[in-house]
């Protein structure tokens, strides 16, 4: 069978919550510990699927994205059956907690016993796993994005609007305390992207953007307090720098919300003018539900601007990082 290279996206209709986020393969969607049932699931990125709901039994199946269960009914999902390839899924049942994997158009979950689904989680692999496999802690990225050829640095020829948001990685904590992110010798996360995005910063400004940052005040602000902040201020597009830890390979990480089409433009656009102006290569482009794109009202990105200590030369060019990063948003916008 040939692998399937679509991006597994699924969302679940929860009791008394309603529809979840879209997560991607390996995070949990549900709850657990709360009591409460699934009522409706959403899958992309897969061929098919069906539910066994209460008081009705196994229903039709679905093509990939449709509803499968019931809303509005208060009926709980039993158990659920995929078929794609290479697909091993998981499900947390009532009474009784997560049971071994699935795969293949298997039944996850259990029939006649009334226990309700409370969470599900999946990934594609080659071979069947068991639920105590180590990868079980799902810590799983997407294959690689095709992204435009690297684009070179020219001056924008026409100034542009729109209310931007631009985070520096870490900083003041939430308690107060200082968090200098991740640390090689005397390089810290912080002190490199300060720096970078001062430069992005004055860059944009000069484009005809309306810019809010934490890197007017130093870098002050945590993630949450950045994130509340863009939101308050009702910001179009929220970008985050990091670099990342010392064992890291080179090159580039965006991280986006899953099936975000403008967190992937946004991606996309920094990588091209980051790829030109530095020589850093994309790893992959990350989709996952992390805190600085799943919270923001407006299009985010989280970018990680390469390796702390595979990519120190070029995180000590502000000025060249910096212009290239402020070029990619302003072909995003």
């Amino acid at each position: 069978m040939a692998e399937d290279l679509r991006t597994l996206l699924y969302k679940t209709h929860v009791e008394n919550e309603g529809w979840g986020k879209w997560v991607q393969e390996g995070r949990l969607s549900g709850t657990t510990g709360k009591g409460l049932r699934i009522e409706a699931i959403r899958i992309q990125g897969v061929d098919s699927y069906r539910v066994h709901v209460e008081n009705i039994g196994w229903m039709p199946w679905v093509k990939e994205d449709e509803i499968a269960g019931t809303t509005g009914k208060g009926l709980r999902i039993e158990a659920i059956e995929i078929n794609g390839a290479d697909l091993n899924y998981q499900v947390h049942v009532q009474d009784v907690g997560w049971l071994d994997f699935a795969r293949d158009g298997e039944q996850a979950g259990t029939t006649g016993g009334g226990l309700r689904i409370e969470a599900i989680r999946m990934f594609r692999s080659a071979e069947p796993i068991v639920v105590d496999d180590a990868r079980a802690s799902f810590v799983i990225a997407p294959k690689p994005i095709p992204i435009p050829d690297p684009t070179p640095i020219n001056p924008p020829v026409a100034k542009k609007s729109g209310k931007i948001y631009f985070a520096v990685g870490h900083g003041i904590s939430s308690n107060g305390t200082w968090d200098c992110g991740c640390v090689d010798g005397n390089y810290t996360e912080a002190d490199l992207m300060l720096p970078i995005g001062k430069v992005v910063v004055r860059e944009l400004r000069n484009y005809g953007f309306d810019v809010n940052s934490d890197a007017d005040t130093e870098n002050n602000m945590n993630i949450a307090a950045c994130v509340a902040e863009a939101n308050r201020w009702g910001a179009d597009m929220y970008v985050s720098i990091h670099c990342d830890y010392n064992l890291a390979t080179s090159g580039l990480l965006p991280i986006i919300y899953p099936g975000s089409n403008g967190g992937m433009n946004i991606a996309q656009n920094i990588v091209a003018t980051v790829s030109a102006a530095t020589g850093l290569k994309l790893k992959n482009i990350i989709q996952r539900d992390d805190w600085e794109v799943s919270d923001p009202n407006a299009r985010a990105c989280i970018f990680e601007t390469g390796s702390i200590r595979y990519d120190i030369g070029k995180l000590l060019d502000a000025e060249t990082y910096g212009k290239a990063v402020a070029q990619g948003i302003y072909n995003a916008m």
